[in-house]
C-alpha cells in the first residue's frame, strides 16, 4: 500500500524493515505524515461513523525490534473524539504470526497456533489495550485477532477467543463490542462466543478477486452477491451482529481486461453499489483501505472523491 516506505531497502515486511536504523526511521516518518487531522476532518465531512484501526503486538513495546505504535494510537483516539468518530481497535498482528502473511507483521510460518506462549501473550496485549483505551469515548469495539489462518475445527482459536473475551469484557463498558474474526469460515465459527448483542462476528468479503469469478458472467457474479452473500449475512446475524471488516471494489485483472480502461470506473462503481446493498443486514462495513500511496480501487478516499463510491445510502 505504501511502497515508498520500503524504498532503498530489501525488506519484505514490517519486521525486516524494523531491523535497521534506517528502516525504523522510515516507519516513523510514515506514521508522522501519512495520517493527519485533515483526514479525520474528511471522514467526518463524508459521514464516516467508524474507522477500523489495525495495530500489532508491538503496540506498547519494541518487541522483536519493531517500532511501538502507542503514541500514534493515542493521537488517533484524540482526533476521533474531536471529530465525533468511533474506533474499532483491531489486533491485526499477533506474536508468532496467526497467518504467516505480511499483514501479520512477519512473513513465514504461522507459529501462533503451535505455541501456547504466543497465544497467552496475545491475551496480555489485548488486556493492555482494554486497560488503556477501554474508557475512551471513541472506542466502539476491540477486535481480538485479524484473519487467523483457515482451519476446520478451530479448537485452539475458539479457546483463545473465549479466554480473551473473559479477560477484557470486565474491563470494558457494556456498550463496547468484542469482535472476533471468522477465519474465512463464517458458518463454522458462527456463535463461537455465544449469543450476545455485544459479541460481533467480523467477516471479510473479497469475492471479486477470487479465481472463480473469471469463469462466470458479471450477471451471475452479481446474482451471487444479491442471493448468497446477503443471505449469509442475514443468517449469521441471527446469532450475533456481523460486520464486514474488509471489502473492496476490485476485480481480478482478467475481469478488468474484458472492458476498456475508460469503463473501469463504472465497473468498480457498480460493483461497490451492489456489495453495499448486500451488506444491508450487517452492523457496519469497512472498506480496505482508507487510503494508499497511490489512488485507485484500494484507496477508499480516492474512490469517493472520484464519485465511484457514493455514500448517500450508506
Amino acid at each position: 500500500m505504501t511502497p515508498a516506505v520500503f524504498s532503498g531497502s530489501d525488506a519484505i515486511d514490517e519486521y525486516t524493515l524494523s531491523q535497521t536504523h534506517e528502516g525504523k526511521e522510515a516507519i516513523r516518518r510514515h506514521r508522522d505524515s501519512f495520517m493527519t487531522e485533515e483526514d479525520f476532518g474528511w471522514l467526518k465531512q463524508n459521514g464516516i461513523a467508524i474507522v477500523r484501526l489495525p495495530v500489532g503486538y508491538w503496540l506498547f513495546e519494541a518487541e522483536d525490534g519493531m517500532v511501538p505504535q502507542v503514541s500514534y494510537v493515542d493521537w488517533a483516539f484524540d482526533m476521533a473524539e474531536a471529530y465525533g468518530i468511533s474506533i474499532l481497535l483491531d489486533l491485526h498482528a499477533a506474536k508468532g504470526s496467526q497467518n504467516g502473511n505480511d499483514h501479520s507483521g512477519r512473513i513465514g510460518k504461522a507459529e501462533w497456533f503451535a505455541n501456547a506462549e504466543y497465544r497467552k501473550h496475545t491475551v496480555e496485549v489485548l488486556e493492555r489495550m482494554a486497560n488503556r483505551y477501554g474508557q475512551r469515548r471513541a472506542l466502539w469495539g476491540i477486535q481480538l485477532l485479524n484473519e487467523p489462518k483457515w482451519g476446520l475445527f478451530h479448537f485452539k482459536l475458539r479457546a483463545f477467543y473465549k479466554s480473551a473475551r473473559n479477560v477484557i469484557a470486565p474491563l470494558l463498558p457494556s456498550h463496547v463490542r468484542i469482535v472476533f474474526q471468522d477465519g474465512f469460515t463464517p458458518n463454522l465459527l458462527n456463535g463461537a462466543l455465544g449469543f450476545s448483542r455485544r459479541i460481533v462476528m467480523d467477516t471479510h468479503l473479497y469475492h471479486g478477486v477470487k479465481a472463480w469469478t473469471k469463469f462466470v458472467s458479471l450477471k451471475t457474479y452479481y446474482a451471487s452477491l444479491e442471493i448468497w452473500q446477503a443471505r449469509l449475512i442475514r443468517y449469521l446475524s441471527r446469532t450475533q451482529p456481523v460486520i464486514i471488516g474488509e471489502w473492496s471494489g476490485s476485480f481480478r485483472q482478467e475481469v478488468f481486461n474484458l472492458f476498456p480502461v475508460e469503463k473501469h470506473g463504472e465497473l468498480v462503481a457498480e460493483h461497490c453499489r451492489r456489495q453495499i446493498a448486500s451488506f444491508a443486514a450487517s452492523e457496519a462495513w469497512f472498506y480496505w483501505n482508507y487510503k494508499t500511496e497511490k489512488t485507485g480501487v484500494w484507496h477508499f478516499r480516492s474512490q469517493v472523491e472520484a464519485g465511484i463510491i457514493t455514500l448517500e445510502n450508506r
